[in-house]
């Protein structure tokens, strides 16, 4: 990167935009429901790091879920004690390392400029924002990305050069002194590539299938020989990571499982007959992580009759999921391109935190930042220039981006789709939508004003088309969520509340539904629990626990008959 003062200042400006953004979003919400008060996967990664901070490093079974993420807070709890602003300020650190480190690739593989603009990109992209916010390991997966960007730029620029040349003919290049330089020198790059691809996949485990996109990164044309060296050597660090996990995984009755033994469910979830592209639990109204982890196993053991491994349970979902693809090929097709549509939304698709609900409650989200659509286009624009003028060194140079963005996405539309899946993405297309701005400055500087205003007034309307969508906030998704927290604090009464505004706002609500009808029940009212009950379970038949919980209720009533056939139902 150019290293004279001005430019020095310019990206030391940009990341501190970067921090104190954050910051400042950090402080509007730090007391709101979500982020004070944890749900769904940032509760379990709560529990999870708490007890490996208690002493339960081990644990015993094998990983369901991608375990660094835990680890990584057990280690803040050990530290600041059970501080969930200690984590949150952490993630803003490893945020901006992350834009200091997406600017140097950016620089490396095409230039100073940039890399300043893709990282100012990032300090102004809302998403980044939202989760460098949450206990969810998005954040930290999007820094660790920029890192590998960062080494595979490196790498594929050792390739290039007269030192990894001469590999052809020597063991070692000899640098100006004479002392020869030994082979591994070459190899450091490619290994700790294979390190940093190993941690992100105990962050993401569909990072694994990035494999075959990164390694012909090492490859080059006529140096067998290094880029087998290379191969190997990102390949041995990737093992150095996953193998420990793996032999924890098989110690404690996994089977062979490098990482978790849910990618079989996941897929299942995304592959099936009745799947949407988003996530449906294996059985309704059991999306609670607890549940997340024990039905899998529940199910497959009870189909096929014996115990099963971890290793087994995955196989067995992911058997089950491609027989229906080789039955239903068209169908499997049509699911594919639509969650190929929702992973280009424009649309944040939530998960327990809803994006739009949380802009109306921190003044930052609430400015007119840079939103994936308008980095998206802004991507694609910079590709289009590129070919369109012939740049095929920018092209070759811009090779781990494009790798990158390949693997990830087709990782990621494999299995199923929340918006936030897609996030360690970005860094590779704020490189690529860069490009069009670097473009547009120079426009400028050659006093070229027709073409300069004309390309103005396109990044300013593209910047400005997401803010223009009319995406209002899940109200059923974040009415039954405040529920769920407000019943866990033993407010029932602001549980009902909730639970009948997410009822209100999604009239099929079921879990709303069934939450609001057994609060009814404790409280006494029979009278309005048993037509809430009776509504549930005729919404979902097939969700044990509404069945379960409508013959308490007729029980309760006196309806013995009732009871018995809705106990028996959800048995």
């Amino acid at each position: 990167m150019n290293r004279d003062g001005r430019w020095n200042r310019a990206m030391a400006f940009v990341l501190i935009l970067a921090a104190g953004l954050r910051l400042a979003h950090w402080w509007a919400v730090r007391d709101e429901p979500f982020f004070a008060q944890l749900a769904m996967d940032s509760q379990e990664y709560d529990r999870w790091a708490q007890a490996i901070a208690g002493g339960d490093w081990w644990g015993s079974e094998p990983f369901f879920q991608a375990p660094l993420y835990p680890y990584l807070l057990a280690l803040v709890y050990r530290l600041a004690g059970h501080s969930l602003d200690a984590v949150y300020l952490l993630q803003i650190a490893l945020a901006v390392a992350g834009l200091a480190a997406l600017a140097r690739a950016a620089d490396r593989m095409l230039g100073a400029p940039h890399g300043l603009l893709a990282a100012a990109l990032g300090a102004l992209y809302g998403p980044f924002l939202f989760h460098d916010v949450q206990l969810l390991k998005e954040g930290p997966a999007v820094a660790l990305t920029s890192l590998l960007l960062l080494t595979l730029a490196k790498l594929t620029a050792e390739i290039q050069s007269k030192a990894i040349s001469s590999l052809d003919h020597a063991a070692a290049a000899k640098p100006p002194g004479g002392r020869k330089l030994p082979l591994t020198e070459f190899l450091r790059t490619a290994f700790l590539a294979g390190v940093l691809l190993g941690l992100l996949v105990l962050l993401r485990e569909n990072a694994l299938l990035l494999v075959p996109f990164l390694a012909p990164l090492a490859w080059r044309r006529g140096d067998l020989r290094g880029s087998a060296g290379r191969t190997a050597a990102l390949l041995v660090g990737l093992a150095l990571v996953l193998t420990p996990v793996a032999a924890r995984n098989a110690a404690l009755g996994g089977g062979f499982l490098p990482t978790t033994f849910q990618g079989g469910v996941n897929f299942w979830i995304g592959n099936n007959a009745q799947a949407d592209g988003t996530y449906r639990p294996l059985a309704p109204g059991r999306q609670i992580p607890a549940f997340e982890r024990a039905e899998p196993r529940r199910i497959a053991e009870a189909e096929v009759g014996r115990p099963l491994t971890g290793a087994e349970v995955s196989r067995f979902w992911l058997d089950r999921s491609l027989a229906w693809g080789r039955a239903e090929p068209l169908a499997f097709a049509r699911l594919a391109l639509r969650k190929l549509g929702l992973y280009l939304s424009g649309y944040e698709w939530p998960d327990a935190v809803d994006y739009e609900w949380t802009k109306r409650r921190s003044p930052v989200l609430a400015l007119p930042l840079a939103e994936f659509t308008a980095v998206a286009l802004l991507a694609g624009a910079g590709v289009l220039l590129l070919i369109l003028g012939r740049r095929r060194r920018d092209l070759a140079a811009l090779a781990p981006v494009f790798a990158f963005e390949l693997g990830w996405l087709l990782a990621t539309v494999a299995f199923f789709l929340f918006s936030r899946y897609r996030l360690p993405a970005i860094p590779g297309l704020l490189v690529l939508a860069a490009i069009p701005l670097v473009e547009l400055g120079r426009t400028l500087r050659a006093g070229r004003r027709s073409a300069a205003l004309f390309g103005t007034g396109l990044v300013v309307a593209v910047w400005a088309l997401p803010h223009l969508a009319d995406h209002r906030p899940r109200t059923d998704l974040v009415e039954f969520n405040l529920g769920r927290l407000a019943e866990e604090r033993g407010d029932r009464a602001a549980a009902e509340h909730h639970y009948a505004a997410a009822l209100a706002a999604a009239p099929d609500h079921f879990l709303a539904a069934m939450n609001l009808g057994t609060l009814a029940a404790k409280r006494g009212d029979l009278a309005a629990a048993l037509p809430l009950l009776e509504r549930a379970a005729a919404l979902e038949p097939a969700a044990p626990d509404a069945a379960a919980n409508l013959g308490a209720g007729r029980l309760a009533a006196g309806d013995l008959a009732g009871a018995r056939a809705a106990l028996e139902r959800a048995l």
